[in-house]
Order: C-alpha cells, then sequence, then structure tokens
C-alpha cells in the first residue's frame, strides 16, 4: 500500500473560506448524517451559519474540485440544512472568566457582532452602539426578504445577545475616542458600507432619482415605496441586481438595469444574475447614463453605448463611448447602484483618510492606541463572510490589547473515531443537487425566500458528491487491473485535452498486471481518480482492517 502525499494542509474550499470553515469536515459529517456535529464544526468558526447558509456567494464553491467534473458541491446550501433543522442542537464554546475589561463596538454589522461574540465568549464586558432602530446592519437594512428572511437573522442575533454581548440600538456614536473617555478600555469600529455613492450624471439629483439603499431600508422596515410601471436600475453589482428584482416584486412591469460594461466584468454574483433574468429583468449591457432631465414628470434617460478598451485599476476593461450611439428612455424611475461607501462622523477624523478608516488588516488597529477598526469600514462594502472574518481578527487583536492571548479558536465537535477512512468508494458521482425553488410566477408576487432548503435526502446526497481533498490518497496496487479509467478520468485531461501519456496520472504496465502508479507534480490530488477507480486500487484515506468474518 502506498499513501500519494500527506492530507493537503488546508483543502481549496476550506482556503477559499474568508473564516477558514472546515468545509470538507462539516459536508463529511453531512454525508454520514451527523447534522448535529456538522453545524458543531461551522460554528467552531462563525455566529452566523444560517445567515451565510442563505446569503454567502461561497467563494468556496469557486475552487471546489468537482467543477472538473459537473458543478461544485452545493456547499452554501449545506451549511443552511443544518443551521436550519428544527431539532439542531446548537453548540456553544464556554465562557471565560470576567476579565473585568469593557469593550465598546460601533456598528451591529457581521464585523461588529462577530468581533462582540468572541470577546464575550473570552469573558470581557461587550457593548455593541448601533445607529439604527435594530441590530443587523446591511444584514437587516440591505439584504431583500427572499435572500433572508428578518426572523432568521433576529434567531442569530439573540444567539449573540445570549452570550453576554449589550446592544445599544438608536445609539449613534460621534467619535470613537469618547467611548475611551467614557471608561472602555478598547473600541472597535465596524461601520457598515451605509452611504450610496453618486452617479456623477447631471440630473441625478431629481425626484425621479432614487437611491438603492434608501429603496433597500425603505423595505426593509415596512415603508411605502411607488417606483412606477418603467424601472431603469443603473449599476452592475449585486444591488443592482436585488434592487431591479425588488422592483418586479413591487409591480413594475419593465424592469431594466443599465451596465456599462460587459456580462463578463459585471461584478454581480453569476447565480444571481440568471435568476434576475429568469424572473424577467432586462440588462442592458455595455451602456452607460449620461445625463437625467424631467419630461412630463417621468424621468428621460440620455445614455451612449460603450465598448471596452484596456484594462483599469479595477482589473477590469474600461468602458469607453461608442460615438454615435447615443440614445434615450423614457421611465418612471430611475435607481442608482453604483456602489457603496461608509458615513464617517466628523469626530472619526484623526482615523480618518478619505472615505475610508485607516487600519492595520490583519492587526486591525489602528493610529490611535486602544481603537481598532474593520469590515466595511476599513476595506469598503465586501461580503457577510469577508465581514465576518475580520470581526474575528479584531477579536484576537483586541483580547491581545487587553492582557489575553487572543485564542479564539474552539473545539465544539468531537474528531472522529477514523478520519481517514472513507465509505464512498464506487458511489455514483451523479449532478449537483437542484436547489428546490419558489416558482417563478410566484417569486414576482411577493418577498417569500427564493431558494426552498434542502430535504434531508438531498442533502445527503449532495454532501456525497464531495471528493474529498483533505484526505489523501491511498494506492493499492495489487488490485490495480489497468483498466486505465484513473488516467481516462483525469481532471487534467478533462481540461486540457491531453492524452493519457500527459496525463497527471501515469500507469505503467507489467505484462498483464499494473504494479505501479505514479503522479506527476502537477497533481493537486483532487481525487476524481479515486472516485471512479473499479477496483479499489485508488481511494481516499485508509481502510480500516477488515473485521473477522464470524463463522
Amino acid at each position: 500500500m502506498v499513501t500519494y502525499k500527506e492530507p493537503q494542509e488546508v483543502a481549496p474550499c476550506r482556503l477559499a473560506c474568508p473564516a477558514g470553515i472546515d468545509v470538507p469536515r462539516y459536508v463529511r459529517l453531512i454525508a454520514e448524517g451527523k447534522f448535529d456535529e456538522s453545524l458543531a464544526v461551522i460554528r467552531e468558526k462563525i455566529p452566523f451559519p444560517s445567515v451565510c447558509g442563505r446569503v454567502c456567494f461561497h467563494p468556496c464553491e469557486n475552487k471546489c474540485n468537482a467543477n472538473h467534473l459537473d458543478n461544485p458541491v452545493a456547499i452554501a446550501a449545506l451549511k443552511r440544512f443544518v443551521a436550519e433543522r428544527p431539532e439542531a442542537t446548537v453548540h456553544e464554546p464556554p465562557s471565560a472568566k470576567t476579565t473585568n475589561k469593557k469593550v465598546a463596538i460601533v456598528g451591529s454589522g457581521p464585523a461588529g457582532l462577530t468581533a462582540a461574540y468572541y470577546l464575550a465568549k473570552l469573558g470581557h464586558e461587550v457593548t455593541v452602539f448601533e445607529a439604527q432602530a435594530e441590530a443587523g446592519g446591511m444584514m437587516r437594512y440591505g439584504i431583500p426578504d427572499y435572500h433572508l428572511p428578518k426572523d432568521i437573522l433576529r434567531a442569530e442575533i439573540g444567539a449573540i445577545k445570549n452570550a453576554g454581548v449589550d446592544i445599544k440600538t438608536n445609539s449613534k456614536i460621534d467619535s470613537p475616542t469618547s467611548l475611551l473617555e467614557q471608561g472602555y478600555n478598547a473600541v472597535f469600529v465596524a461601520i457598515g458600507a451605509n452611504r450610496a455613492i453618486t452617479l456623477s450624471v447631471e440630473g441625478e439629483d431629481l425626484p425621479v432619482v432614487k437611491e438603492s439603499l434608501r429603496l433597500m431600508k425603505d423595505l426593509n422596515t415596512g415603508g411605502k415605496v411607488n417606483l412606477g410601471d418603467r424601472i431603469v436600475v443603473i449599476g452592475g453589482g449585486n444591488a443592482a441586481i436585488d434592487t431591479a428584482r425588488c422592483a418586479l416584486r413591487l409591480g413594475s412591469q419593465k424592469v431594466s438595469i443599465f451596465y456599462r460594461r460587459s456580462r463578463d466584468e459585471m461584478p454581480a454574483s453569476a447565480m444571481e444574475v440568471g435568476q434576475a433574468l429568469a424572473e424577467g429583468v432586462d440588462i442592458q449591457f455595455l451602456t452607460t447614463p449620461i445625463k437625467i432631465t424631467m419630461v412630463h414628470g417621468k424621468a428621460k434617460l440620455d445614455c451612449v453605448r460603450t465598448q471596452l478598451s484596456e484594462v483599469d485599476a479595477s482589473g477590469r476593461r474600461k468602458a469607453e463611448p461608442l460615438p454615435g450611439s447615443e440614445f434615450s428612455a423614457v421611465v418612471d424611475t430611475v435607481i442608482s447602484a453604483v456602489g457603496q461607501a461608509c458615513e464617517l462622523p466628523a469626530g472619526f477624523g484623526s482615523i480618518v483618510t478619505g472615505d475610508f478608516v485607516q487600519a492595520d488588516s490583519n492587526q486591525m488597529t489602528t493610529n490611535q492606541m486602544g481603537i481598532f477598526a474593520g469590515g466595511d469600514a476599513v476595506s469598503g462594502a465586501t461580503t457577510v463572510i469577508d465581514a465576518i472574518a475580520a470581526g474575528r481578527r479584531a477579536a484576537v487583536s483586541i483580547d491581545k490589547y487587553l492582557g489575553g492571548k487572543g485564542e479564539i479558536e474552539v473545539t465544539l465537535a468531537p474528531a472522529e473515531a477514523h478520519p481517514m477512512q472513507t465509505e464512498l468508494q464506487g458511489f455514483p458521482v451523479g449532478r449537483r443537487v437542484e436547489m428546490p425553488n419558489l416558482p417563478i410566477d410566484e417569486r414576482r408576487k411577493n418577498f417569500s425566500a427564493v431558494e426552498l432548503g434542502f430535504s434531508e435526502e438531498q442533502a445527503v446526497n449532495e454532501a456525497k458528491r464531495c471528493l474529498r481533498c483533505d484526505l489523501p490518497i491511498t494506492l493499492e496496487a495489487d488490485n490495480c487491473a489497468g483498466c486505465m479509467t484513473c488516467v481516462l478520468r483525469c481532471a487534467l485531461k478533462y481540461d486540457n485535452a491531453l492524452s493519457p501519456a500527459q496525463s497527471k496520472i501515469k500507469v505503467i504496465p507489467v505484462t498483464e498486471k499494473v504494479n505501479e502508479i505514479t503522479f506527476n507534480n502537477e497533481c493537486d490530488t483532487c481525487g476524481i481518480c479515486a472516485r471512479y477507480c473499479p477496483h479499489d486500487a485508488l481511494y481516499r484515506g485508509q481502510r480500516l482492517p477488515a473485521e473477522p468474518k464470524t463463522k
């Protein structure tokens, strides 16, 4: 028996997760029907498993080696499944003894609440100050209900409160220094990107032009929203997609998105774009506005078609006006969704440069002793999982500053007795389990959740598609029949149309037997060869000794 490579230090999916969740392990536990243990693995790294299962843009799936076969494992949907089981057991790390140290956190978004959770568990007295009427930051006010029902968010915030975090709403902080003066030992600035970036187009201040952020907040607080029948949304990010989909649900008959670049450059999630198109949103690519005027109470939007040139600082190609391509569109409402920035009070000036707080991205320290910062306030608008990761880093640094060890790592799921064993040999790989969705005709009538979630059977079957990239490939040459299946199934061969002689796996025949299988240096141990081996010559992990047969 030969084992090729030690287990990877971090599987590609786990490496891609900003919070470092042990993705292969929690997926493996779902495949084995150990749902509570799977949730415990997730909660070792994040306090928002259900929120992330619904709204995370899952960078882990982009790196999943199952992409070589069909589609990546539905990692985020599996997280949601174990988090939202009615009978789920919520594992909590023990709380340390009180340190008598006080921490103030400005902002109750994912960065602030994550830092608050871990700092409270470390024994610190934590108070979160939130300017709005309810906690959650952009999770509460910037994400529509069809993505994240508010009862789901409130439940996970409730668990953070139960950990000992005090959240004071309707409490705007104008200066972090004032909190130090009030007796707090440390302050973490975690303000979200709550200010819309302007279009920089003549006429954008007209009453027929609205901001996406304002629209979302009105929707999420029960405000009255009347957009009219014909709508144009300007932008190409997820906010623009959400705005357009919300407009359809509000009764608008014709909803278009104007985006200055092509679909390839569009920063919005491809899945979100696909859902918007399926629901009837019209997307006009290579289109940019140049002027907005009022005509008989409506918006006259003058635009120009664009063409792409060289790559700019954003890493995407520039959109240049195409001469002679000007046109106009008359609509009821124009909605700006071109980006977000932080609204920082004047009292934050000593730690602010431009639109952002200046802080070390790893230590989260600012130029003022005792004041830390992270999340959107430092990086600009980002994802929930990125903000959670920033909150974790902040908790570590703040605890060390207060005299602790910065140890927030916990073990909530017991180690498996035989972590290297696999029982999936010979299991048909199958196609990705399709997420059950609300029918399109029903989506446009309300803000009910579009994705309905996996059943237990669907979750287990999807989890079994995992290639287990965290386990080594084991070779038992005596079982090899020289069928060449491993070579034919090599992912590199699929990607680059290589012949078997050029593939990652080289089978060396000796007479009628194969006594050696070699792997060249390009092999990343995706394990597809092991999954397809019909003779148990290649498999993940190590087999347990066979049990003695009973007489």
